[in-house]
């Protein structure tokens, strides 16, 4: 959606492997990572690095503690390395 409203057009950013020929196709800057942050906005390549993502966000604007209590009670571990732009 954000590639199509023109959003990602030359930007860092990444999506499902099975969608990343269009994204790039579509002017993104398409990252072989599950997180890519590229300040605003930041995207996830599928279901479960959605998660990874919306920790991410959790450890970026309230701390990392918080995000290790939230995968605690989800009984989730985080994987990957989050790509930065910044």
């Amino acid at each position: 959606m954000l590639s199509a409203a023109g959003l990602a057009k030359g930007r860092p950013c990444t999506t499902h492997h099975l969608a990343k020929a269009a994204l790039a196709a579509q002017g993104g800057k398409v990252i072989d990572a599950r997180v890519v942050d590229d300040g605003n906005p930041v995207t996830a390549g599928g279901v479960t690095s959605g998660i990874d993502l919306a920790l991410w966000m959790i450890t970026r604007e309230c701390g990392a503690s918080l995000a290790t209590r939230v995968e605690s009670a989800m009984e989730y571990e985080q994987r990957g390395v989050v790509w930065r732009s910044f």
